[in-house]
């Protein structure tokens, strides 16, 4: 999918909005706030009806002794998981497949090999507790939140005591560097130009101050961040505001019209305009439409599943 900027654009066109000031006009955060309130809704149809659609993996190394660990944090309503496995080596052909039961299932104490595993609001728990090796959680992956870009990254500064512990990341003054953005974050994440995720939740201590001493025009201060195995900041990759975050849809660019058309019904309702009613019709048609495209259709032959080995029948 396209730049979110070139997609307010396209709103604003529709909508008659093109004219505005930091005074006058709707502003772009309305129109951000709105394009990713369309992206919400539509993943809420979509999951509904089509859970594995947005499934995704990730691998936990095991801390020895503990018990609880963090669900990604991009997890849907933090609670989606599909399944999760464990290896004690880490190798593809180690990994089998934990029971998820209730909590009274647990046994406290218990240690070695996991069997199962319980939910708990953004946590799972394992048990037994193993030592060593590697947990692969599938869980549904919530959508990246959308944001303009605040600056366009030069050069980052180590600290001295790890290399790898990021602490300033240089921006190019031009273009302007969007200070006013990147205030109301806690956490920010470097993309490359075209949305793609570099680095992710940086944390940031960005002042609301007149002075503004933790950003210049040209550089941002971050809180110590080591990056996670395989991110990585080059020169002209660009920083967006919020945690999980993209300048770029991960929807299809086919899922577009969607975004555009929910924005710009939303302007239009609170211009108070009577082509609001048209544009919601349109808009509930085409939110059918795509969920129903969702669905998992094949062409290909479906055998039907062999649940028992017919070896192990005895007459």
């Amino acid at each position: 999918m396209r730049y979110i900027k070139y997609l307010i654009e396209q709103v604003r066109r529709e909508t008659e909005n093109e004219e505005f000031t930091d005074e006058t006009g709707i502003k772009d955060n309305e129109f951000i706030q709105y394009l990713n309130d369309a992206q919400h809704r539509l993943q809420a149809r979509i999951t509904s009806q089509h859970p594995r659609v947005f499934l995704n993996d990730e691998l936990i190394n095991v801390v020895s002794g503990q018990s609880t660990y963090n669900l990604p944090s991009d997890t849907y309503l933090d609670n989606r998981v599909h399944n999760i496995e464990y290896s004690s080596t880490g190798n593809e052909s180690d990994y089998y497949i934990l029971d998820e039961v209730s909590l009274r299932r647990i046994s406290p104490g218990a240690s070695g090999e996991p069997s199962y595993y319980v939910r708990s609001t953004g946590k799972i728990i394992i048990n037994p507790v193993p030592t060593t090796g590697t947990f692969r959680i599938t869980y549904t992956q919530k959508l990246k939140e959308l944001d303009l870009r605040i600056g366009r990254v030069v050069s980052t500064q180590d600290t001295v005591t790890s290399i790898e512990a990021i602490t300033e990341i240089s921006l190019d003054p031009s273009p302007v560097v969007d200070v006013t953005s990147g205030q109301e974050h806690d956490f920010i994440c470097v993309v490359d130009r075209f949305g793609n995720s570099k680095m992710k939740n940086i944390p940031v201590n960005i002042s609301v101050t007149t002075d503004l001493p933790n950003i210049d025009s040209d550089s941002i201060s971050v809180d110590p961040h080591t990056p996670l195995l395989g991110e990585s900041i080059e020169a002209g990759d660009y920083i967006i505001g919020g945690k999980d975050s993209s300048s770029h849809s991960q929807l299809p660019r086919s899922v577009e019209r969607y975004l555009i058309q929910y924005c710009a019904w939303k302007i239009l309702k609170r211009d108070s305009s009577v082509d609001s009613q048209e544009a919601q019709a349109e808009l509930l048609a085409m939110e059918d439409d795509i969920t129903s495209s969702y669905a998992n259709i094949t062409d290909d032959i479906q055998n039907i599943p062999v649940l028992t080995d017919w070896e192990d029948w005895s007459l």
